[in-house]
């Protein structure tokens, strides 16, 4: 900053009318304000604002342009400031250090107005307090712009974080952390919930005859099944491997049976298409269990899993219910 220079100033107020902060201002009433603000002329790379520095102006660009950096750079600059726009505002209102780097892009040439000459021009002409009101609402809406981008690109990371990118379903690491969560809240609410596991039916030898990449087939299959059967409000992951996982709240044993019949029934009488031309036909078995309150999410996997064995071991492509679940049931 030790090398702004002062610049002419016989053009400068003609050029005020076109700024933001002076639209509609009478320039008259505030003359003696205007003759106080220095004008300075910024060579191009010389940081105005900068993060570490406290700052005691508004600029007004006049002539030339200045970027607004995350870095004292102009490699990546986030907003770009031409004539009759300003910078500066928020940090002399909220006194604190600014929030990014401004340099120049050119030799820019600037209005600096410092704080107690702006609350003068204020007190004399109220239209400047609506132009500077404008102008930090418009601060704030381009704030939201960029924090809405960065909220949606940080969706998308986590989308891609939580979604088995095979199946589309979501993974063990999204499962692990809602589905406590949402047991937790079936207690609070005093609403049923069942637990489902599946499993593709002798799912080496799909690998072993049709290929690994039919595999991933199948198991895209499965999944697109899971995805038309299941409610909105049912969540279902890829448990592992060949594994998936359903729990359904506020559904009792009864109800997510004829759930998982219907998928099973689906599955069976519908054949994957392979890419050569040939068909692969699958079947799945399914183990269910219904969680009752105070029971851990361990305690119904594990319940849900003995049913699948069982399933399994009784000739597959069938569902199979906990056998605790049904003792509680009598």
């Amino acid at each position: 900053m030790d090398s702004l220079k002062p610049i002419d100033t016989a053009h400068v107020s003609p050029n005020l009318t076109s700024s933001t902060l002076f639209k509609d201002v009478d320039l008259a009433l505030i003359a003696a304000e205007l003759a106080e603000s220095r004008h300075l002329r910024v060579e191009a790379g010389e940081v105005l604002l900068d993060p570490k520095e406290v700052n005691l102006n508004i600029y007004v660009v006049i002539g030339g342009e200045l970027q607004v950096c995350l870095e004292p750079s102009l490699s990546s600059p986030l907003v770009r400031m031409g004539p009759g726009e300003c910078v500066g505002e928020l940090s002399i209102i909220d006194t604190a250090l600014p929030s990014a780097y401004v340099i120049s892009s050119t030799t820019s040439e600037l209005l600096a107005i410092s704080k107690e000459v702006l609350w003068r021009m204020i007190a004399l002409e109220q239209r400047v307090a609506v132009n500077l009101l404008h102008i930090l609402s418009q601060r704030i809406r381009e704030s939201n712009v960029v924090l809405l981008g960065n909220l949606e690109i940080q969706r998308e990371y986590r989308n891609k974080a939580e979604t088995d990118s095979l199946t589309g379903l979501h993974n063990r690491t999204w499962f692990e952390d809602v589905f406590p969560k949402q047991l937790e809240l079936c207690e609070r609410i005093g609403q049923h919930a069942s637990l489902m596991m599946i499993d593709v039916d002798h799912f080496k030898k799909v690998n072993d005859q049709f290929g690994h990449l039919n595999g991933d087939e199948a198991l895209r299959h499965i999944g697109r099944h899971l995805l038309r059967t299941l409610r909105g409000t049912d969540l279902c992951a890829r448990y592992g491997g060949e594994e998936m996982i359903v729990l359904m709240p506020g559904t009792e044993i009864t109800q997510a049976r004829v759930t998982a019949e219907r998928l099973r029934e689906s599955v069976s009488s519908t054949p994957v298409n392979l890419p050569d031309g040939r068909q692969l036909k699958l079947t799945i078995s399914g183990g269910i269990a219904q969680w009752r309150p105070g029971m851990a999410l361990s305690g119904l996997i594990n319940a849900a899993d003995r049913a699948l064995y069982r399933a399994k071991e009784s000739g597959r492509n069938q569902i199979a219910v906990s056998l605790a679940t049904r003792a509680v049931g009598r």
